[in-house]
């Protein structure tokens, strides 16, 4: 008797996954996904209806992840700038660990607006919460756009875990552990000096 459902299904999710950032983006055949993963080319079928919905379910567990870390911070009740200094750092984290997310989202499109529902819309609640916060503590200055500040911050690390090549040829280093601190580093200083009263 062959293995239940659910556990090929985290079988084949984990295996896109590793791939996908193996690969920096690039997205792998059926046939490297259900080798990964140990499981026969049909399994991507009968369990997600098709490539597309198998990467598609990867997006989901990335964006339900992610929101969750947003819901624990909050939660925490910190100041708004230990906060901030805190979702910086996550965001990059997140970076991290999906540097595919964004590009895979955007070849795959999101054509009944699901994804952006699922990610957005919750991380551009959170960003608004926060800034008007840190404004009403005196922390941060009145009247930063959430959706300006939300595509500064995700900007910066799309380009640092996208551009690779160009980071080390800038930096001297590959994007390492240490590279990644620094990074962290320099973003806390300079979102929150912008952010500044």
């Amino acid at each position: 008797m062959g293995e239940p459902v659910d556990v090929t299904r985290a079988k084949l999710l984990d295996a896109a996954h590793d791939l996908l950032v193996e690969r920096r983006g690039t997205e792998p055949s059926v046939a490297e996904l259900c080798a990964r993963a140990g499981v026969n080319v049909a399994m991507v079928s009968y369990c997600f209806g098709g490539k597309r919905q198998l990467l598609d379910a990867v997006l989901d567990r990335t964006v339900v992840g992610v929101v969750a870390q947003l819901d624990a911070l909050e939660a925490l009740g910190l100041t708004p700038v230990e906060t901030l200094r805190r979702h910086v750092a996550g965001v990059i984290q997140n970076y991290l660990h999906y540097p595919y997310a964004v590009a895979l989202g955007e070849r795959l499109g999101d054509p009944d607006g699901r994804l952006a529902a699922a990610f957005a819309q919750p991380l551009l609640a959170f960003h608004t919460r926060l800034l008007e916060r840190g404004a009403a503590t005196g922390d941060f200055r009145a009247g930063v756009d959430p959706a300006l500040f939300f595509a500064t911050l995700v900007g910066m690390c799309e380009f640092f875990f996208s551009a690779r090549t160009w980071m080390a040829a800038a930096t001297g280093s590959d994007v390492d552990a240490t590279l990644v601190a620094r990074f962290t580093t320099h973003c806390e200083a300079l979102v929150l000096t912008g952010l500044g009263t």
